[in-house]
């Protein structure tokens, strides 16, 4: 079928995706679980599963649908033969909230779902209905044309991405676990950054095969307090403004191994570009056999831009400080928060243990005691002591294989889809060699709680959808319809060539 260049399939497709963003289903931090507030959840998402059956009512006769936590979708096609591990496809139902001081700043109201004709407009076209209705546009549009799966296909949609996925996608996780047991899954697709990004004369398809650990980690420092009349030489925020100095005075230095993608990704880079400067390409070449070429390497990716810096780095962000209540009263208590992304070759233990270290030197300069993790490190004084705990540790992502099987037949699709099918769509691509390559994912999607299911863990979102230029979490939040029908024709091929492939 002719998903790029049929006008009706075109309409009726933009009118899928415009339906979809017009149901407000953005969660907020504070959300309450499910169990706490079901209404809460039932607002928003009772009228989207509604939304999703009456637009897809062929879909849901063929699959089987079933809802985990009340609010997951977990619809399963059927596959023909049960010795083939399934295909599992995600994307998640929830999307950002808007803030009220930005709404003067989209071109139409975010929950209008405007088509122009070239592009569509609101909260969730960029992030990501765009991707969840497509997949089922690409289900919808083979079973129409006859096709029946050999190897089943699962459809995994979240309900809170966009704030950890604990209720959705963490119980999605363990439900298929128990149902198909570890490494059960053929492949898993998740969304992804950036789809393509133009390096000289090619185009990387930037596909994530690992993702950075995180960590937030909260000191707080708890000091006599006084009146300000008659200070100490360094109140609690004054000593807590050193810790932080010292904190980014001591950034964490660049690693480059064949652990990162990025790796492979330079050395791709290097064997077919004809514009990447010399001295930089003989590096490259030797980074499997030179430490040196490696070290060379690794600081000019550092130092290239802060986006690249982070691919070969701990980052550390100061995020949230807290302190005083009075402009007469000493402090007595102040708090800092630093959320931290970990290195592929790093660990959680690793940025606790350099935290400590940093942590515990400006304790021993002010007389201070230590507690962490509830226990005592340092004995408390009267000078007062640090408190230390912390927060939503992930580690690393397991590293997805690179080229094998799998990868020739993600890779070669990709390279099939862009360059021919979706020929004249392109923009600025077209007629410009594409090189699918591993990559970072810049974030933590769904995908973390899918680790056990499958060592083949892709992070891609096809199609043109750049998160900055589609203001994706931001104001005036759009898709160019072209990427929409992109992610639509990737899946209705992909589809039908991992049927044949061999487990």
């Amino acid at each position: 079928m002719s998903i790029m260049y049929d006008a009706g399939f075109r309409n009726q497709s933009a009118a899928k995706l415009a339906g979809a963003v017009r149901i407000q289903t953005h969660v907020t931090d504070s959300a309450p679980s499910v169990d706490q507030d079901p209404a809460y959840w039932h607002e928003k998402f009772a009228p989207f599963h509604d939304y999703l059956q009456a637009t897809f009512p062929e879909l849901w006769r063929f699959c089987q649908v079933e809802k985990v936590n009340s609010w997951g979708l977990v619809i399963t096609w059927p596959g023909s033969d049960a010795g083939l591990r399934p295909l599992l496809l995600g994307a998640h139902q929830d999307v950002v909230p808007i803030q009220e001081a930005s709404l003067d700043q989209w071109t139409y109201p975010p929950f209008e779902g405007v088509y122009d004709g070239t592009r569509l407009w609101g909260r969730g076209s960029a992030d990501c209905k765009n991707l969840l209705i497509g997949l089922l546009e690409a289900a919808e549009a083979l079973h129409a044309e006859g096709f029946r799966p050999r190897r089943t296909v699962v459809f995994a949609f979240g309900f809170d991405e966009e704030i950890g996925g604990d209720n959705g996608a963490r119980n999605i996780g363990l439900f298929l676990l128990a149902r198909y047991g570890p490494g059960g899954f053929y492949a898993v697709f998740d969304e992804g950054g950036q789809s393509l990004v133009k390096m000289g004369d090619v185009a990387l398809a930037l596909i994530g095969t690992s993702q950075k650990g995180s960590l937030n980690y909260v000191v707080s420092l708890n000091t006599p307090g006084g009146h300000s009349s008659v200070p100490p030489d360094h109140t609690a925020i004054g000593i807590v403004s050193e810790l932080v100095t010292r904190l980014e005075n001591a950034p964490f230095l660049p690693m480059f191994t064949a652990r990162n993608p990025t790796f492979a990704q330079y050395q791709c880079l290097a064997a077919h570009s004809a514009e990447m400067e010399p001295g930089l390409k003989r590096a490259i070449r030797h980074l499997d056999s030179c430490p040196r070429a490696r070290q060379l390497v690794a600081e000019k990716i550092y130092n290239s831009d802060l986006t690249s810096r982070y691919l070969v780095t701990t980052s550390q962000a100061v995020d949230i400080i807290h302190g005083g209540v009075k402009s007469n009263a000493l402090p007595e208590y102040v708090e800092v928060l630093v959320n931290h992304r970990i290195a592929v070759e790093s660990s959680v233990q690793e940025v606790l243990d350099r935290n400590m270290a940093i942590v515990g030197a400006v304790a021993d300069r002010y007389g201070l005691g230590i507690d962490a993790g509830g226990s005592e490190i340092v004995p408390r004084t009267q000078n007062g002591h640090f408190s230390i705990s912390y927060m939503d540790l992930l580690e690393p992502a397991p590293a997805t294989p690179v080229y094998d099987e799998h990868w020739a037949l993600l890779a070669g699709t990709l390279r099939h889809v862009y360059e021919e099918v979706c020929e004249g769509t392109m923009a600025e691509f077209d007629g410009t060699p594409i090189l699918p390559v591993p990559g970072m994912a810049p974030g933590n999607t769904d995908s973390k709680h899918y680790w056990d299911l499958s060592k083949h863990i892709y992070r891609y979102r096809p199609g043109l959808v750049p998160n900055v230029q589609a203001h994706a979490h931001g104001a005036d939040e759009h898709i160019v319809f072209d990427a929409h029908l992109q992610i639509i024709a990737f899946y209705y091929e992909y589809i039908q060539l991992a049927d044949w492939a061999r487990d």
